[in-house]
């Protein structure tokens, strides 16, 4: 088979893998194959962490990405400033946006709004942090549905409510197991139901964690995996910390990844549709080329 031009091998071994289907693959769809290929692969995508002051947002990114890139202050507000964070040297990584958090002030909260309506159109997703201790949410309630909810149809939310470890009865905590007991389970189960009232969205939009206990983060990774485009899937697997990426996530970085490629595929596409196990070969060529560091 030809080279496309400019291909890597391992982009080359996926046209092979789709040619083994049984179709042949002209010089102009191996091409943009394996432009597509690339172009998913240095994709960054943009993660903004919204929320009040307070609700732990710093420590959630921490947690998920399980490195220190943000930075933590245990008295007084830290964040008064975005932190951009790329995770992952070169064009390849993630790009985490840790903002400011309302409720500090009046004045800040109107400054933030600004801020908040200035960078939204950046991103491609944003994850609402609220403490799971905190019944007063008018502040992100207001600040959610004027900044953020009018944009929901291009950027999507994902609610987040952390430290749910702090929940009444706080005793039940499993410390062992890291797990909620009983009653703090139900209670739990309120919170979201309450949240979701409050904020006008399904409770498949909210993921109840606990940063510090590590709780709830793998459910959290699987819904920003889940919400995200096709083709801005694998940045967040790649760079999520390991023990928070369940195999669902990667199935669903993978199928995305085909998704994305499929319209370039020819009949290789329908033949998949009928025997899906063949897919497989194909997605481990994409995988071990995406996971395989520049």
């Amino acid at each position: 088979m030809n080279s496309a031009p400019n291909a890597q091998d391992g982009e080359l071994q996926v046209v092979e893998e789709i040619e083994k289907l049984g179709d042949s693959l002209d010089e102009e769809q191996r091409k943009k194959i394996a432009e597509k290929i690339r172009e998913i692969r240095n994709f960054v995508p943009k993660i903004g962490v919204f929320g009040k002051t307070g609700a732990g947002k710093s420590h959630l990114c921490n947690a998920l990405f399980g490195r220190e890139v943000a930075k933590i202050s245990d008295v007084g507000a830290c964040t008064r400033e975005p932190q951009r964070i790329v995770l992952e040297a070169g064009a390849s990584g993630i790009s985490l946006l840790d903002v400011p958090g309302v409720g500090e002030s009046l004045e800040r909260d109107v400054e933030y709004s600004d801020l908040y309506k200035r960078l939204l159109p950046e991103l491609d997703i944003v994850l609402w942090v609220i403490k799971a201790d905190d019944r007063a949410l008018s502040v992100d309630q207001t600040i959610y549905k004027d900044c953020v909810a009018p944009l929901n149809a291009r950027i999507p939310t994902v609610f987040v409510i952390n430290q749910v470890d702090k929940i009444e009865p706080i005793r039940e905590w499993d410390v062992t197991a890291r797990l909620p007991g009983a009653r703090q389970s139900e209670n739990i189960k309120a919170k979201v139901a309450d949240v979701g009232r409050i904020f006008g969205v399904e409770a498949s939009q909210i993921i109840a964690v606990s940063a510090a206990e590590g709780y709830g983060l793998s459910a959290l990774v699987d819904q920003i995996v889940n919400t995200l485009p096709n083709e801005k899937k694998f940045g967040v697997v790649r760079e999520a910390k390991k023990e928070n990426v369940t195999p669902e996530s990667e199935r669903e970085a993978e199928r995305g990844v085909w998704e994305a490629i499929k319209e370039f595929a020819g009949k290789a596409y329908e033949l998949y549709k009928e025997n899906k196990e063949a897919i497989h070969t194909i997605v481990a060529a994409i995988w071990s080329i995406f996971t395989k560091k520049k």
